[in-house]
């Protein structure tokens, strides 16, 4: 696959990171969430699992329905993008989105850790693979970025022959 098509898949998910901050910071700010709900406490894979449907149905209001729809459509684009890459994206594509596809899941993760039991660490965590993945994203772009096209004259001041 050409690596054109790898960075514009990286460009958009690169959006879809702004946009899940954005989501994420109303979340924060305006937003507080219900102490009970489908998956609050208990343990944790089953509750996390409830807290995940509870939130994409809507059940903890818009922002808190955007962020985890993000969440997911984060996670299956960091993971598309390391699929795309492994024909023809050679190393500088394949270990950046797969680092940043762990480190999303790992943010979803702690999202939902939050979701259950409501721990701030939970939330630093989730900021904190949030950042790792969207640093790994601009490394692969900023390492795969076009170069600039051979001149036909040399570079740095004219010499004896060219004069």
């Amino acid at each position: 696959m050409p690596s054109s098509r790898l960075r514009v898949h990286a460009v958009i998910v690169l959006w879809l990171f702004g946009l899940q901050f954005l989501a994420g910071m109303i979340l924060n700010l305006f937003v507080e969430l219900p102490t009970t709900h489908p998956g609050a406490g208990g343990e944790y894979f089953s509750s996390s699992w409830k807290s995940l449907l509870w939130s994409m149905s809507d059940g903890g209001g818009w922002a808190l329905l955007i962020h985890a729809w993000l969440a997911v459509l984060l996670f299956a684009g960091t993971l598309g993008l390391f699929l795309r890459s492994l024909p023809a994206g050679g190393r500088h594509w394949r270990w950046p989105s797969s680092i940043a596809a762990l480190f999303t899941l790992g943010a979803l993760f702690n999202g939902l850790s939050f979701a259950d039991y409501g721990e701030d660490f939970s939330s630093m965590i989730m900021a904190l693979c949030w950042l790792v993945a969207v640093a790994l994203l601009v490394f692969a772009l900023v390492r795969t970025g076009r170069k600039p096209e051979p001149s036909a004259k040399p570079a740095g001041p004219p010499t004896r022959q060219s004069q």
